[in-house]
């Protein structure tokens, strides 16, 4: 019986690996792609983020930013880098009906939105019930 981690799927770099290739300056987008679309298939949207942005890969990006925008992911939109005001608020308000309510306060923070912050902060520390609008 083996006690070592799982093995990866074929196709898929170890982290080792991963790292020399992300590392390697003359990586072309086109193997970025393959390598990003092959961890999104396994659902490891992080993994694939870094080889869309390192080749570049604004179509797949695009995609991980609408990803987040739907899921309420606050940690994932911020890998992305920089984003409008607009897009934390729309973040913000789909992680507060997801009940992922550290995601929403992040969003809302950031977006500069400080009543729904606060709103937020009650919820979770379990003071303010949500408001029907």
């Amino acid at each position: 019986m083996s006690s070592g981690p799982p093995a990866l799927p074929k196709g898929i770099p170890d982290c080792l690996k991963k790292r020399q290739l992300l590392n390697d300056k003359v990586l072309s987008p086109e193997l970025c792609r393959e390598y990003g679309r092959k961890f999104l298939e396994l659902g490891w949207r992080e993994d694939a983020l870094e080889f869309f942005k390192k080749g570049g890969i604004a179509d797949e990006l695009e995609k991980l930013k609408d990803y987040a925008l739907e899921t309420g992911d606050a940690f994932l939109l911020r890998r992305l880098g920089h984003q409008a005001s607009e897009d934390w608020r729309h973040l913000g308000e789909r992680a507060l009906v997801l009940g992922k309510l550290h995601f929403a306060r992040r969003a809302f923070e950031i977006a500069g939105e400080e009543d729904k912050t606060a709103l937020v902060a009650g919820l979770i520390a379990g003071q303010a019930a949500p408001e029907d609008n």
